[in-house]
């Protein structure tokens, strides 16, 4: 009998995610996919469009793969990508709305090409990025002052509008996610200390890694990418949390700013996004 999928929750992610600490940082998307979900999960029990899935059988448990469609997002990990069950899984889930494969770890790519291959899925996109990585103790080393004039604090929701306006990823049902986001995950920003103008921000996003990283364009050229990417970095690492970032290959000036700060590249990771077989694949706001 073939192995199915079997829908999975957060004890059993928790259980995953211990597997993922060995061959650190061989593993280290995983885990920090993963423990964003834990988190979210013990926040929020239950999240509305997230669905989490192992097969049903002991070894895909003992490899830790897990399946995770959030919303159209889709993620995937395997201590194991050489014995077809990664292949299995996806092969499984319903591609029908169009799925975003995102930060897909190198390791799993083949397998997911080759489901994009075997159901003729047309591609809307399919892009790749290096991770860049840094120790939480070098993290904790980055931290700067705020330039005269600004101030470095969290991200509120009442900011979520405008990093969604200005994010290049901006698409329908958006502005729920970068919501989401800011309300579960750690973030940073500078603000003009006058009128208390968001200028500059990063977020973690639900894979684990640094994202939305923007700077508006009237305080561009001025440093201030680095300095919020050097708080957060260091936030995350106050909490014990490595940092991990992903990088486009054609993105020469974060390219530049994560090499400058140190990060170091371990493994590439690939985005693609699947068209919809049934409906316009577009995603209600507000959900």
């Amino acid at each position: 009998m073939c192995a199915q999928l079997e829908e999975i929750g957060l004890p059993d992610i928790q259980g995953f995610q211990g597997l993922y600490k060995q061959n650190w940082p061989k593993y280290c998307q995983e885990y920090y996919c993963l423990d964003n979900f834990i988190e979210f999960l013990t926040t929020q029990p239950h999240m509305k469009h997230l669905h989490m899935y192992t097969l049903d059988t002991k070894q895909a448990r003992d490899e830790g793969l897990f399946v995770i469609v959030d919303r159209y997002q889709l993620f995937v990990g395997s201590l194991n990508n050489t014995n077809g069950l990664v292949r299995r899984a996806l092969d499984l889930l319903d591609w029908s709305s169009g799925l975003k494969g995102s930060s897909i770890p190198s390791r799993h790519v083949d397998a997911l090409d080759s489901i994009v291959e075997s159901k003729k899925l047309k591609l809307l996109f399919r892009d790749g990025t290096d991770l860049f990585y840094m120790k939480a103790e070098d993290a904790l080393k980055l931290r700067v002052e705020p330039p005269a004039g600004f101030v470095l604090k969290s991200l509120g929701v009442a900011d979520a509008p405008l990093v969604d306006r200005e994010w290049p990823n901006r698409h329908s049902g958006s502005l729920y996610f970068i919501e989401r986001q800011i309300r579960m995950c750690v973030s940073a920003g500078l603000y003009r200390e006058d009128s208390n103008e968001l200028v500059a921000w990063c977020i973690r996003l639900q894979g684990g890694y640094l994202g939305a990283l923007q700077v508006k364009d009237s305080y561009k050229r001025r440093g201030f990418g680095s300095v919020v990417t050097r708080e957060i970095s260091y936030r995350l690492a106050a909490h014990g949390h490595d940092v991990m970032a992903l990088v486009g290959h054609s993105n020469k000036p974060s390219f530049g700013m994560f090499s400058k700060l140190g990060f170091q590249i371990i493994d590439q990771c690939l985005w693609l996004r699947t068209q919809a077989t049934k409906g316009d694949g577009s995603w209600p706001e507000g959900e």
